[in-house]
Parts: C-alpha cells; sequence; structure tokens
C-alpha cells in the first residue's frame, strides 16, 4: 500500500485491489492493468481531472468515513500531490502486476522518473541561460546609456564665448551679435 499526504495535511491510502481496479474502470473507463495499452492509460491519467476522478474513485470509501464530499477531495490538490499521488497509483498498480513482470515495469516507471527528472533539470539551465543573457543585456544597457545620463556640470570659468579661464590660444569672436540690431 502507498500513501500521498494532500495540501490539507491528510494522509490517503492507495491500494492496488482487484476492486480498486474495476471500480476505477466502471466509474472513469480506465482500465488501469490492461498492459497492451498501458500507453493508453498513462496518457489517459495525464489528464489532471481524468487522474484527479481516479484517485478520488481509489480514495472514495476513505472520504466516506472522514466525511469529505468529491469538491473537498479536489481542494487538497496541487500540482505536487497530483505528482506523489500519481506515481503512489503507479507504484499500486505494478505492485498489482504478475511477479515476473514486476521487474520490467519497475525498471520501465524508474527510467521514466530519470527522463522527466533530466527533462526538469534542462529546462531549468536553460532558464538560467536566459537569466544570465538577460542580465547581461541589462548591464550592458546601462553601461552604455550611462554617460548620457549623468554628464559633468559646466565649469564655473567657462566663458560666455565658451573657451574657459584656462584655455590655450587666441579668444574666437562670438558669432552672436550683441547689443540692438538697427532697424533696416
Amino acid at each position: 500500500m502507498k500513501t500521498f499526504t494532500d495540501t490539507e495535511g491528510r494522509i490517503w491510502n492507495i491500494k492496488g485491489t482487484l476492486g480498486v481496479f474495476e471500480r476505477i474502470k466502471t466509474s472513469t473507463g480506465v482500465d488501469m492493468l490492461d498492459l497492451p495499452t498501458t500507453q493508453s492509460c498513462l496518457k489517459q491519467i495525464s489528464d489532471v481531472f481524468m487522474l484527479g476522478r481516479v484517485l478520488y474513485t481509489v480514495c472514495e470509501e476513505q472520504c466516506e468515513q472522514r466525511g469529505i464530499s468529491p469538491e473537498q477531495f479536489a481542494d487538497g490538490f496541487n500540482a505536487d500531490v497530483l505528482h506523489a499521488a500519481s506515481e503512489a497509483l503507479i507504484e499500486e498498480v505494478i505492485f498489482f502486476c504478475r511477479k515476473d513482470l514486476r521487474p520490467a515495469l519497475q525498471m520501465a516507471f524508474d527510467k521514466a522518473k530519470v527522463a522527466e527528472r533530466k527533462a526538469a533539470e534542462a529546462m531549468q539551465a536553460r532558464i538560467d541561460s536566459i537569466g544570465k543573457e538577460m542580465d547581461s543585456a541589462l548591464a550592458s544597457y546601462l553601461t552604455y546609456t550611462e554617460p548620457a545620463t549623468s554628464s559633468p556640470e559646466s565649469s564655473a570659468s567657462t566663458q560666455e564665448n565658451g573657451r574657459s579661464a584656462d584655455s590655450f590660444g587666441p579668444a574666437k569672436a562670438s558669432r552672436k551679435k550683441r547689443g540692438i540690431t538697427p532697424a533696416r
């Protein structure tokens, strides 16, 4: 028997028996024990709503004993709980199968978990890489725009004609005419 804990801290037992698997097939149409169509079964329970119905069917007697409605049962699930519950369910299916099939089924399940973990690691590595690219682009942008936003103040010694008192060479006359322009 496998267990999982929902978001409310309630522990649920998953016990793979012929009666449970028959109730699942009757109420949801999912045949957990039809090994030739295992891929079909896994595809069906990858739909989170179908998985929720399957899990409720498995835990229905426990819900009745605790006075928990199907809606209250469903409200105790998030993605992590669904994942843990689906693993517990699949492990019970494997354990229910004939002894000579169990090692192959367990190996396939373990390999699927490794592949899932590697996919998550690859996704995390890509996210980290994108984050570094964004940090680099932001730093480059800030470096590029910094001089334009922080120009030094004009020197007090700069004269009206644009030359400072310390400048070398003759001062050039300002192009701007001063005084009153004669009327024509």
